[in-house]
């Protein structure tokens, strides 16, 4: 037993889940793999509802029974660290058998609002404090022993004066030399050696932040067709071309975006260095 209810843990009951008015979100795609994700309220607030069907497709089932593990781990270790938003694991959702899904356990998590929306009218201060925000949360979970494995700008989101990751699926333990996998990253925030089929590191979470920020801050998405452009792209094409009044960010991106991980940024904390000495 805990000594104390963390804030980080949410308290519902199958009976509150039951009498609310669950929403389905899911993609289409994603139901036809055993994905389904809800939305609901209660006291008004938003959260939402993520359930997974057994033996309907290995790589979501993965997936969310590694988030539902890290979770897990948290609670077990108390590890209620401030980059996580209010969350429960529910065992037991049979009532959710007459939707279009069903598992055998739920996790539920609050609703928070994206972090990084259009930046053209922030000061320059306004954009570092954001982005030592954004860091601090990876770093905590860095600290932890963990890497996200899936930095994209939507799982960075913001509660009550913080900012918080969500979608855990891919994380994993630093150093475990987990090979890559064809569904496990996105190639859009890929770091060069993952095209080469190299492991998930510290660095690979560095380049996608990388990536995160620099598109934030230009306001234009990088563009590939398939696969093989962006493999093009992020070993070989990839500048940092900047707006003038931006142009204090490149050495930033470019210790974030280097090609060779060796001459990236080493941890999270070299790089709020940069930014606080860079920018003054």
């Amino acid at each position: 037993m805990q000594s104390k209810k963390p804030q980080n843990l949410l308290q519902f009951n199958v009976e509150d889940i039951h009498r609310s008015n669950l929403i389905l979100k899911t993609k289409p795609k994603s139901l036809t793999f055993g994905r389904a994700l809800y939305t609901f309220e209660y006291e008004q607030q938003h959260y939402w509802l993520k359930i997974q069907t057994p033996n309907v497709n290995q790589y979501y089932e993965a997936g969310f029974l590694n988030e539902l593990a890290f979770y897990q781990q948290c609670i077990e270790q108390q590890s209620f660290a401030d980059f996580l938003l209010p969350f429960q694991i529910m065992p037991d959702v049979n009532i959710l058998a007459e939707q279009q899904v069903s598992g055998r356990a739920a996790l539920i998590v609050r609703h928070a609002d994206l972090l990084l929306r259009d930046c053209s009218g922030l000061s320059i201060k306004e954009i570092q404090k954001i982005l030592l925000q954004l860091l601090d949360a990876v770093d905590q979970l860095h600290q932890l022993g963990w890497i996200h494995a899936d930095l994209k700008r939507e799982h960075f989101v913001h509660e009550q004066q913080r900012v918080c990751l969500i979608d855990f699926e891919q994380v994993q333990k630093i150093n475990s030399q987990i090979a890559l996998q064809s569904l496990t990253a996105t190639p859009r925030y890929m770091a060069p050696e993952l095209f080469h089929g190299e492991a998930k590191t510290v660095q690979t979470d560095i380049y996608a932040l990388g990536i995160i920020i620099y598109e934030w801050l230009t306001g234009q998405r990088l563009t590939a067709k398939n696969y093989q452009e962006w493999a093009y792209l992020h070993c070989q094409r990839l500048t940092v071309e900047l707006p003038k009044h931006f142009l204090l960010f490149k050495k930033l991106l470019s210790g974030m975006l280097a090609k060779q991980k060796e001459y990236r940024f080493a941890n999270i904390y070299s790089i709020k260095q940069c930014l606080m000495t860079e920018i003054v």
